[in-house]
């Protein structure tokens, strides 16, 4: 048998974890810098959205960015890891 080592949290449980407004959070949604399924106050949050929220509030008051803007540096942030990843094992070769 296999456990799941994520989290699970309700909506207000996100809320009340992350120290965030409720309005900031629906925002954060509606310009899907945070994806859920759903409704999100019936959507249960995983460790992954923890992260993302965290990491969106860093950025928020380090550069005093927006909702719009947070989308923008997150889908800039979320593309150069995901190319990062794509070099990996090409790297790996090139060592051996």
């Amino acid at each position: 048998m296999t456990q799941s080592t994520d989290i699970t949290l309700t909506f207000e449980e996100i809320i009340a974890v992350s120290h965030c407004r409720r309005d900031w959070l629906l925002e954060l949604i509606e310009e899907d810098i945070i994806s859920v399924g759903g409704k999100p106050e019936q959507t249960t949050f995983s460790g992954f959205h923890l992260a993302r929220i965290r990491r969106a509030q860093r950025l928020s008051r380090d550069f005093e960015a927006g909702i719009p803007a947070l989308g923008l540096i997150m889908r800039l942030l979320d593309e150069v890891e995901e190319l990062r990843k794509a070099q990996r094992p090409s790297v790996l070769l090139q060592d051996e």
